[in-house]
């Protein structure tokens, strides 16, 4: 019960910044510590990080609806490698780390990782 209420919250949360991207981006956008962009830049951030939140928190709820592990994976690696791909734009390109971000990413990562072995025993 408690990993369905867990991965739940999380797919909540991750559809919650969804609606953010629709309905204000330029709140959500500084939410990530970045402006804006305009024309057909804002064209690209809107659409990908709408998908990436709806897509992340789509799977999560459908796992903790059905309690299934399964699909909770999606979730796991799209949040995972961000934290992955931002720890690799700091070594790598020298881009100033948004630590708490990253933090946030591993941390909701290693629940819904711990989801999946809850919800495996209880199969």
């Amino acid at each position: 019960m408690i990993a369905r209420i867990l991965s739940g919250l999380i797919g909540a949360l991750m559809l919650l910044n969804c609606l953010w991207w629709i309905l204000d981006p330029s709140t959500a956008a500084e939410g990530l510590a970045m402006p804006l962009l305009v024309g057909l830049e804002s064209n690209s951030q809107i659409g990908d990080f709408t998908s990436f939140f709806f897509t992340a928190g789509l799977f999560a709820c459908i796992g903790a609806y059905r309690a299934e592990h399964i699909w909770l994976y999606p979730t796991i690696s799209l949040i995972g490698s961000a934290a992955l791909f931002r720890s690799y734009a700091v070594v790598a390109h020298g881009s100033e780390p948004l630590v708490s971000t990253i933090v946030f990413e591993i941390v909701m990562s290693a629940i819904l990782i711990l989801c999946v072995f809850l919800m495996k025993r209880a199969q």
